[in-house]
């Protein structure tokens, strides 16, 4: 195994997680052979371009493209990266990783060039499978420009998906399979390696590789399954990104683990997200935020049936009650479920927990887990007090690649990640998240949650989507700023407006928004994260041009 992907995971820790049944020595490979015994005949995925492979299917084409890797060099602990959309094929590359002990690194379909080099590299990639063609770009062409600079990167193998592919392009995984004889015995890898690594989307910086063995992954899933009783009965609507936390976790793991069906949309699209629900009698879905917006706003306008619909489990950003309420009265149960790359989703409101928790909290601690609240030294704050949200439990990742000195302040010797978000706890256990450390607008020393202004603003009627970042000003430090998208645009709204509704909400006036910009959308990351630093950065370059602002005044640009 590759010496940066080696990892000294704390002796007590394990020994206590295995003491109490969280760890053990079963592989993904192994649940996986198990669930291929268990469900041989049963749909493990289906895609919205027509795909769909049962478990036996499955397995037999992951043999066949796991002896390719074999005969091509990969050995266990190499790293295999997939930069694929929400596709079937995705599924049969990641079981055929975990047949021969290589590590998945699953990797968004937007990343470019930039992003590429720098991944592919940290991870020493030796293979790596990407379309042909996706969403109006050609991802050959990309990499033949930027192999020069991935000296480790031996094999590229294309998967077309029905396109028109000229054959200079290179080896395609559909000749593979065609040609290739399945593996003959899986190799034999330990429960405590490596398993996966997904780069976290690098808002505050180069993307970091969150290193997840495969007892992080296995109890991760298992609880958040047993959190939400997922079994083989259910149909998974994933919509978020197959190589994103919750796609990787959430539809092809959990799929494997309980015999779940997964049925992927490769490009988030609320029709096309209602219409899979009524074909395939889908009953969860996980998602974004903003998915839960869109599909409010479809329902609205059409229709659908989504009576077999158990649950929305929502992550990624706060929740404002306002929406959860719209959403029980269209018949959509939105539960709140908390978490990021390097601890995958670790609180969840519970399926029968009292109405106010779901419309106030994003859950508390799923099994196994510890959460607290921490002041800026780390010391743990009383209940109702805003604090730093950290977790330990065996979910918890066990490092960044190649990054010493982040996984030391990110995870302490205790075990305990300290995620950046900050959150309020109740005396039940029950946190509350409202905003990021770094999210914070200071006006004449007064601390504003850009969050709470947030969930403020799109209370308001007419406010479909809303964000708040800071403006410098000379006297007070910052004001805020808020972005907003309209439900209808032919309705002019103006500050004034958006003051006279604040006073009526009564909000203290120094949270008042200051500007509004209105826009068609937000700025959003392939995670569907809000881009805050890119309006940041236009607020400023208005305020220059209005002359308000000189360049003396700026401070850092790096929120």
């Amino acid at each position: 195994m590759p010496k940066s992907l080696k990892v000294k995971i704390n002796n007590l820790r394990r020994d206590e997680y295995r003491k109490n049944g969280y760890w053990g020595d079963a592989t993904l490979n192994d649940y996986w052979q198990m669930a291929v015994s268990a469900y041989p005949n049963k749909v493990f995925v289906r895609d919205n371009l027509g795909s769909c492979q049962r478990f036996k299917e499955v397995d037999h084409l992951a043999g066949k493209l796991a002896s390719y890797m074999k005969k091509r060099g990969i050995i266990p602990g190499d790293v295999i990266s997939v930069q694929l959309p929400a596709w079937s094929e995705f599924f049969i590359i990641g079981i055929a990783c975990f047949k021969i002990g290589a590590v998945i690194n699953p990797i968004l379909p937007n990343y470019r060039g930039h992003e590429l080099v720098h991944i592919l590299n940290k991870c020493r990639t030796k293979m790596m499978f990407i379309p042909y063609f996706f969403r109006k770009f050609y991802y050959s062409k990309m990499l033949n420009e930027i192999i020069p600079e991935i000296p480790e990167l031996k094999d590229i193998v294309i998967v077309n998906k029905g396109n028109n592919l000229l054959k200079e392009y290179g080896t395609t995984l559909e000749e593979i399979l065609s040609c290739s004889n399945t593996l003959n015995e899986c190799a034999s890898v330990s429960a405590d390696d490596v398993a996966a690594v997904l780069f976290t989307s690098g808002s505050e910086g180069e993307p970091k590789g969150v290193m997840l063995t495969h007892n992080n992954i296995i109890s991760s899933e298992r609880a958040y399954s047993a959190s939400f009783n997922i079994t083989s009965f259910d149909r998974l609507l994933m919509p978020a990104p197959i190589a994103h936390a919750t796609g990787f976790h959430h539809a092809f793991v959990n799929g494997l683990l309980t015999g779940a069906t997964c049925i992927l949309q490769d490009h988030f699209e609320a029709d096309t997200c209602l219409k899979l629900i009524e074909r395939y009698q889908c009953t969860c879905i996980i998602g974004a935020t903003p998915f839960v917006y869109d599909i409010l706003r479809s329902l609205e306008k059409k229709r659908y049936d989504i009576s077999s619909l158990r649950f929305f489990l929502c992550g990624g950003s706060p929740l404002h009650s306002y929406v959860i309420k719209k959403a029980l009265g269209a018949g959509l149960k939105v539960i709140s479920v908390y978490g990021s790359t390097e601890s995958v989703p670790h609180t969840a409101v519970g399926i029968d927990a009292p109405m106010d928790k779901f419309i106030h909290t994003d859950g508390k601690a799923m099994r196994g887990v510890e959460i607290k609240a921490v002041d800026p030294f780390r010391h743990t704050v009383p209940v109702g007090i805003q604090g730093e949200e950290a977790s330990r439990g065996p979910n918890v990742f066990v490092g960044y690649l190649d990054e010493p000195e982040l996984t030391n302040h990110a995870l302490d010797d205790e075990g305990w990640y300290y995620s950046g978000d900050l959150c309020v706890m109740d005396k039940d256990g029950y946190i509350k998240i409202t905003g990021r450390k770094k999210d914070i607008i200071i006006r004449g020393g007064e601390n504003i949650s850009s969050s709470e202004i947030e969930g403020l603003l799109l209370c308001h009627p007419n406010i479909h989507e809303a964000c708040v970042v800071p403006m410098p000003d000379r006297r007070l430090g910052e004001r805020a700023c808020a972005y907003v998208v309209l439900n209808d645009p032919t309705q002019k709204l103006n500050l004034k407006d958006i003051q006279n509704f604040f006073e009526k909400l009564k909000v203290a006036k120094y949270k008042y928004p200051e500007r509004i910009e209105i826009i068609d959308r937000l700025p959003r990351s392939a995670t569907c994260k809000i881009k805050k630093n890119q309006l940041y950065r236009d607020i400023l370059s208005k305020l220059e041009k209005e002359g308000l602002l000189e360049r003396r005044d700026r401070g850092t640009d790096n929120r």
